[in-house]
């Protein structure tokens, strides 16, 4: 066909308008120049359009324009109820941060141990935490932590305190219920990395004469450090611009900044000292990503398997580690003497204790959840636990709520709206910043995950104020870009790590054989990429599908989304019907999580035996 259009182009006879496409796309593919810009061009547009224009405009009015007025950062910053909030931010951000980290790190460590089986079987109790929404999860928690909530009523019962303790709306519910959201994040975050790390380095120091916390410690932990410091920064960054949970949890002393922003913007109507929090907010973030830069590549908090973007050897961390050794080399000494003498029974081969302390985080994972479970078929019309009878009749409320079926139906619209383009988008994304050979690859692929950067306040409130001066605040398409916003750069984590598994020399043995590029791509390339492609989707989906904050400020008059709606709902009842609504979503979740892993597992077989084959 190729060489008939050739020379029909040559003799100047008329084509078809098949035959103009595909002369069309030659042209395209020509240019690689031109493909670059017609693959990555939604991404920037995307970025550039409704993320940098809409910061610069929160950013210009901070300081009211060309008036150039800095005093709402003064008093930001000088303010004592600001700046109490601003410190309060930090401490619970590092707070819950290092507690995660320490809960999290034993169960990363025994995922790199374990078999594949249990390995799995693991990794679904972790994953359904994770994709549960942060509302549910936090409802649970006011179940657990009330006044008569499941930890009061047992402790009265047991005769240990004589009154209900002060559990709800206090600093340790907020820390109790944003570690819970936390560790599941850290626990991948820091196996990703540390699965690349062979133990037979700490087993060779054991058969040299190590003692086994010496090997752990002066062998195996340093080298896992870098995975430790992006868990570490990624759940700071996300902790100091929470709003869910300590708006729900926390009491009005335990005030963050992301609810003094919100409380600026929608109730106070103070715009310019919302702007000015915003920035600071900002500038703190980029400050720490700043500090994380100098002992670790960036791109690696979010995926380890694309660090190598970046060729920069780690000279400031290697500096760091080998003063930190120096200057504290007598005080591990005399602390691996006494870990090694109280952890010597413990430390078997079988890792039983390491199995022990899993379960028990996995039961603190899933134990808010089962609770919201049993209480769906409560008797009772008040949240008891446990309850005094089973019973369906809130299912039955639930199959007749039609404002709840209602938010479900456009929640459901607009994720799977904002999953394909989102899918969409960053697949082309991935594929331009993977196979581009621009020198600033590295500095591009950041400026695509430039979202999961910045606070979602922030971008809640910069698309707040830029949507309403090009007129699309309140309209279903605002909202869209919103999420497929959030969305775009989980899709582009997935399908740039999938790509870089991917083995081109398939692309080039389907090109000399025949096939055109877009069939290369439809028949080769897509096909095994599937399973990412699938998996992205649903990172994509659930984003868009838990999303409250942009939701907030972007809906408009439009019917309330799933998170809005169990929002307003908590906010002023906590009643079965919350339950039953979050285990019908838990069910969802589940449902989908088995769904890709049967996929997973469907797909590696397949390629397994095409291989033998």
């Amino acid at each position: 066909m190729s060489v008939m259009l050739t020379t029909g182009m040559a003799t100047g006879s008329a084509a078809s308008p098949v035959d103009k496409r595909r002369g069309q796309m030659k042209m395209l593919l020509a240019r690689p120049w031109l493909r670059d810009v017609v693959i990555a061009g939604p991404l920037v547009l995307l970025l550039v359009g409704f993320l940098v224009i809409p910061l610069s405009f929160i950013l210009w009015g901070s300081v009211e324009g060309t008036k150039l007025n800095f005093a709402h950062y003064a008093r930001t910053l000088t303010n004592e109820t600001n700046l109490k909030i601003l410190l309060y931010t930090l401490r619970i951000g590092l707070i819950v941060t290092l507690v995660s980290l320490v809960a999290a790190y034993p169960v990363a460590y025994l995922l790199t141990k374990i078999r594949p089986r249990a390995l799995s079987i693991v990794t679904i109790f972790i994953l359904i935490p994770l994709f549960t929404a942060f509302l549910i999860r936090t409802y649970a928690w006011i179940i657990i932590l009330g006044r008569e909530g499941i930890i009061n009523n047992t402790l009265l019962r047991l005769g240990i305190v004589s009154e209900p303790l002060p559990l709800l709306n206090t600093t340790f519910a907020v820390v109790i219920g944003m570690t819970h959201v936390f560790i599941p994040m850290a626990i991948f975050t820091m196996y990703s990395s540390m699965v690349r790390i062979d133990h037979d380095f700490a087993r060779a120091a054991q058969i040299l004469g190590a003692k086994p916390v010496q090997a752990f410690l002066r062998v195996y932990f340093p080298m896992s450090l870098p995975g430790v410091l992006s868990a570490g920064v990624l759940i700071f960054i996300i902790a100091i611009g929470f709003y869910i949970t300590p708006a729900l949890l926390g009491g009005p002393s335990d005030t963050m900044i992301s609810q003094l922003i919100v409380m600026q913007m929608t109730t106070l109507l103070n715009f310019e000292l919302s702007y000015a929090s915003s920035i600071v907010l900002l500038l703190v973030t980029i400050g720490t990503l700043f500090l994380a830069s100098l002992f670790i590549p960036l791109e690696m908090i979010w995926s380890p398997s694309i660090a190598d973007l970046s060729n920069r050897p780690p000279s400031a961390r290697t500096r760091a580690l080998k003063g930190a050794k120096q200057v504290f080399d007598p005080v591990l000494v005399v602390f691996e003497m006494l870990v090694h003498a109280i952890t010597k029974p413990l430390l078997t081969r079988k890792s039983r204790w390491l199995w022990v302390y899993t379960i028990a985080v996995l039961v603190f994972l899933t134990a808010p959840l089962i609770v919201i479970v049993v209480l769906s078929f409560s008797s009772s019309p008040f949240v008891v636990f446990p309850p005094p009878g089973f019973s369906l009749q809130w299912w039955e409320k639930l199959a007749n709520a039609t404002d709840w079926q209602a938010s479900f139906l456009f929640s459901t619209k607009l994720g799977l709206t904002s999953a394909l383009l989102a899918t969409i988008i960053g697949t082309m994304g991935a594929f331009w910043l993977v196979r581009t050979t621009l020198p600033i690859k590295r500095a591009l692929f950041l400026f695509s995950l430039s979202p999961l950067m910045v606070p979602v306040v922030i971008i809640a409130t910069s698309l707040y104020v830029f949507e309403a001066r090009i007129h699309v605040l309140g309209s279903f398409i605002g909202l869209v870009i919103g999420h497929v916003l959030l969305s775009v750069p989980y899709v582009i984590v997935v399908m740039s790590a999938a790509l870089r598994g991917f083995d081109p020399s398939l692309e080039r043995a389907a090109a000399v054989h025949g096939a055109r590029p877009i069939q290369v791509l439809r028949l080769v390339t897509l096909p095994i990429l599937k399973p990412a492609l699938i998996t992205a989707g649903l990172l994509a989906f659930l984003t868009s599908f838990d999303e409250l904050l942009v939701s907030i400020f972007l809906l408009g008059r439009q019917t309330s989304t799933l998170p809005m709606k169990f929002w307003g709902d908590i906010k002023f009842q906590v009643n079965p019907l919350l339950s039953t609504a979050s285990t019908f979503i838990v069910a969802l979740v589940i449902v989908s999580i088995l769904t890709v892993q049967w996929i997973r597992v469907r797909h590696e077989k397949r390629t397994s035996a095409s291989a033998n084959n």
